[in-house]
């Protein structure tokens, strides 16, 4: 589907930069793993253009993921327009299949427009992507109306065990929040047993135990338990419930850094308690209400716990150009953005290089409803340039080379 961002963007960058860099230079909208292998955008530019050609090309198209949706990416294009003044047709595709689309208006004297794609559905990240723009009556030059890249931002998927001590009502709240596929084990309703057949021969990423145990648990099952969680590089979850088994709880507490005795020591330990050991994570949510918040719509520790047991990578960034190709004095964008989130604001500063020799620096700005640092870079010179993004301490991030070409006219 189309998310328009456009408003909402200026206003949230005009308060981030404040008067920093001319508004109408900046880049539009935005928003683990994993990321963008190649968002290079051909470009043809004719040698001579009249003020009366018509022509219509993709800019830039930018690919990050959606925050708050894990399953989904965002897919923005800038467009440029030069005498249009019609409706024109934006479309994308994923492996030849139609994913998204929608229509703009053109006007001769806007020359800038921005189109948004929120798209989650039927995604298969191993083909290529299309962009397409259908052509203006008076257009010649087409080949810039058609965009393909490929990705390598792909959506996170978890192998889930849940294993419930009771299926009840509260089960349900933990059901709405899995939002990969899972296994869900559950007493036997004529026995009050589980079947653990195939749990012991699957690896699973993540074992979320709700309420679990209720009833006493083997040393043997929990000897083999242990074992295949740690051979499996297994993390664990638990939320505690009101009729667990004390014993098999306190059995089971030192997977979860915790050790108690009686029920009184239990209920002052911490409401939440992150534990890891060499590779091994495990969380105790010990909330006597965690499951009337989750039915209530409050996640907060249900996503607290998923984002530390998932065994994602260190935090880290990797930073792009829109287009392999810019000319003289034409705006080199560069964006980029964490492998997940990253709570804290970044100083990320741009280092441009000509041939080895030192040529600026420009700040990178945090767009705060994507997500993802960025700046658009002028640059006088035709040649090659090589552009170190680096941090306050001065470490070196990435290197991006960039090809900026000879101006062909004079915009």
């Amino acid at each position: 589907m189309m998310k328009n961002k456009y408003l909402l963007f200026w206003i949230s960058i005009f308060t981030a930069i404040g008067g920093a860099i001319y508004i109408n230079s900046l880049f539009f909208f935005a928003d683990e793993t994993d990321i963008i292998s190649d968002t290079i955008i051909p470009q043809s530019i004719e040698s001579k253009i009249s003020e009366d050609t018509v022509d219509i090309a993709i800019k830039n198209v930018i690919v990050y993921p959606n925050r708050f949706d894990k399953k989904s990416i965002y897919i923005d294009i800038e467009i440029n327009n030069q005498n249009g003044d019609e409706l024109t047709q934006i479309t994308l595709s994923n492996g030849g299949k139609l994913i998204a689309s929608d229509k703009i208006k053109l006007y001769s004297n806007k020359h800038t427009y921005f189109q948004s794609f929120l798209v989650k559905d039927n995604i298969d990240f191993n083909n290529v992507f299309d962009v397409k723009l259908s052509s203006l009556k008076l257009e010649n030059n087409i080949s810039n109306n058609r965009h393909t890249f490929t990705t390598g931002l792909k959506t996170e998927k978890l192998n889930i065990a849940l294993i419930s001590g009771t299926l009840n009502y509260n089960s349900r709240a933990i059901i709405s929040k899995i939002d990969n596929s899972f296994d869900h084990f559950f007493p036997q309703f004529d026995t009050y047993t589980h079947n653990f057949e195939d749990f012991w021969f699957k690896k699973y990423d993540i074992v979320i135990l709700d309420n679990f145990p209720e009833m006493p648990i083997s040393d043997r099952w929990f000897n083999l338990f242990i074992k295949k969680i740690y051979s499996e590089n297994t993390s664990l979850i638990m939320f505690k419930g009101s009729q667990q088994d004390l014993s098999s709880f306190m059995k089971i507490g030192p997977l979860f850094g915790v050790n108690f005795s009686n029920e009184n020591e239990l209920n002052n330990i911490s409401k939440k308690k992150f534990f890891s050991k060499n590779h091994f994570k495990s969380v105790l949510i010990n909330d006597e209400f965690f499951y009337k918040h989750v039915l209530n719509g409050d996640d907060t520790y249900f996503e607290e716990a998923i984002d530390w047991v998932s065994k994602k990578k260190d935090l880290n960034y990797t930073f792009f150009v829109g287009n392999k190709n810019y000319y003289i004095n034409e705006p080199v964008f560069i964006y980029g953005f964490s492998n997940h989130i990253d709570t804290k604001k970044r100083n990320f500063i741009a280092h441009i290089y000509k041939d080895g020799t030192y040529i600026k620096k420009e700040k990178l700005y945090l767009n705060p409803i994507s997500d993802y640092y960025f700046n658009k870079l002028k640059i006088s010179d035709a040649g090659q340039y090589e552009i170190k993004i680096m941090d306050k301490e001065n470490l070196v991030i990435q290197m991006i080379n960039v090809n900026i070409l000879e101006e062909l006219i004079k915009l």
